[in-house]
């Protein structure tokens, strides 16, 4: 039983990946305009770091590539932990494409009241997710469920 609650917990786990990087795809230019507002937001709080600065005017022109290349790791790495295939390998792509993500996306840190609380609580379940990441590139696929176990 507890092989076949590790590959369940596995590709539920790698669901929430391969939606949202389809969602993505289907509302590209959407998700294009939210990288973009949320780029420039950052830079707007970053004015009293030149290092900052210079990395979100230097990004800022590569935002539809970033996205693609954020959406390729999305999925990829999704679809890798999703069907067992290197999960290793889908679990740091996803690991990789979560720490910017995390910062960028959800900066309670800028933000007061209910907003703030609401972006806390999508910061931390970030953060839990790249904890789901390390286990699974410490775990791997975990064990081989045979047809006996289920």
């Amino acid at each position: 039983m507890s092989k076949f609650a590790m590959v369940l917990g596995r590709m539920l786990f790698a669901l929430v990946f391969i939606l949202a990087g389809i969602h993505k795809i289907m509302n590209w230019d959407a998700s294009e305009q939210a990288l973009t507002t949320s780029m420039l937001d950052m830079l707007s709080h970053t004015y009293e770091q030149p290092w900052a600065q210079k990395l979100f005017d230097t990004l800022m022109p590569y935002s539809s590539k970033l996205l693609l290349v954020g959406v390729i790791f999305e999925l990829l790495g999704g679809l890798f932990v999703f069907l067992g295939f290197q999960v290793r390998l889908g679990a740091l792509l996803l690991f990789l494409l979560l720490i910017p993500t995390t910062i960028l996306f959800h900066p309670f840190w800028n933000l007061e009241g209910a907003e703030k609380t609401v972006q806390m609580t999508m910061f931390l379940k970030n953060v839990s997710l790249l904890g789901g990441t390390l286990i699974l590139l410490a775990c791997g696929s975990g064990p081989k469920v045979k047809k006996a176990d289920v």
